[in-house]
């Protein structure tokens, strides 16, 4: 209950449950599953979202496997307080970015078929026009050799 710094390296702790153990470690500031260069890891380490998993379970840690932590909470808490006198700041309601756009909107029904046709034959046009250009840049190169 008292603990403050646990080291578990290589102990075989394969399974993020195996943590709910440490929750009644209230004064608990850091743990190690595994050294700071990755040696003597346990297998719980090769999951790869175990350090957020952990982190939330036991939000008072302050060093994980030797990295020091940063908290969204601290962060807050270390910023200055706001000036005396200071303007309040309105925040305005927000609004869909759509506007009343809809998916199921039967104006912007799109025919794919019909689409897929005119975008095939205006490519099949490109490409007779490419071939006719070719054949007439492969004629007028064999003139000058």
């Amino acid at each position: 209950e008292h603990l403050e710094h646990v080291f578990i390296q290589e102990n075989s702790v394969g399974n993020i449950g195996e943590v709910a153990q440490l929750l009644n470690l209230k004064n608990l500031k850091s743990i190690y599953f595994k050294n700071i260069d990755g040696s003597q890891r346990n297998p719980l380490c090769e999951h790869p979202s175990y350090r957020s998993s952990i982190v939330r379970q036991l939000g008072q840690l302050t060093i994980l496997d030797g990295e020091r932590l940063k908290h969204a909470n601290t962060v807050y808490s270390e910023a200055p307080a706001a000036p005396s006198g200071a303007p309040s700041v309105q925040i305005p309601e927000s609004k869909s970015w759509l506007g009343d756009f809809s998916w199921d909107d039967d104006e912007t029904q799109v025919d794919v078929g019909q689409t897929m046709s005119k975008v095939q034959s205006k490519f099949d046009s490109v490409y007779q026009d490419s071939k006719k250009l070719n054949s007439a840049a492969i004629s007028l190169l064999s003139h000058y050799q």
